[in-house]
């Protein structure tokens, strides 16, 4: 028997998603009601914590999507700093190769994964000069995340001492507005970091698909 999404929108879509996407979409709301994320369950809740429920839902969708942005930027750097040092060209299919050899695996494991996201951009920065705007968007997006994973309470930092709550450009992340203009800036950044480590302009592509 097939699972059935439980969320009334996925309900109402149903019948355009196959079986296994059926299944795919029960089982996210499970996980997301096993950690208190299932929004769509709100009037279920405690009356008197919905509110805060749904402002703790909305910092952990958010907190997620910074770390899942700054592991992104890390790898697109660690990509360059690769191409420098084995002399690669800019095809992604190459690091199936590499990944073979001893001293590409012991470059990863003993170099790249313990140097941080800020020491890896200054590397690339001596290999080839980094735009001004693109190293500032590095720089916050580091911030934040240091603040939301090494922080249950990032807002107490002392960064965050004048506004009392997690910033980005002088305005709380935690709303749509400033996580807007965040992804914004987060994708000017992969898509320029992105073309110099693979050769292609992600933003040139996606306007071609748009155009038709």
């Amino acid at each position: 028997m097939t699972a059935e999404p439980s969320n009334p929108r996925a309900r109402s879509n149903q019948a355009k998603l196959t079986p296994k996407q059926r299944r795919l979409v029960a089982e996210f709301e499970e996980i997301a009601a096993s950690i208190g994320m299932d929004y769509w369950n709100i009037v279920e809740y405690r009356e008197d914590g919905r509110t805060a429920l749904l402002e703790v839902m909305t910092r952990q969708l958010i907190s997620g999507e910074i770390i899942k942005r700054y592991t992104f930027i890390d790898e697109l750097l660690s990509v360059i700093i690769s191409h420098f040092y084995f002399h690669t060209t800019k095809r992604q299919a190459i690091f199936s190769r590499l990944w073979r050899t001893k001293r590409f695996r012991l470059f990863n494991h003993y170099f790249l994964d313990e140097v941080h996201l800020l020491t890896k951009m200054r590397l690339v920065r001596e290999i080839k000069e980094i735009p001004t705007d693109v190293r500032n968007t590095i720089e916050r997006i580091n911030a934040l995340r240091n603040a939301v994973a090494h922080s249950y309470l990032p807002e107490n930092g002392r960064q965050y001492t004048r506004h009392k709550k997690v910033t980005y450009q002088d305005a709380d992340i935690f709303t749509g507005e400033r996580v807007t203009k965040f992804l914004a800036d987060v994708m000017r950044t992969q898509d320029y970091l992105f073309e110099q480590a693979f050769g292609v302009n992600p933003a040139s592509a996606r306007a071609e698909i748009d155009s038709g």
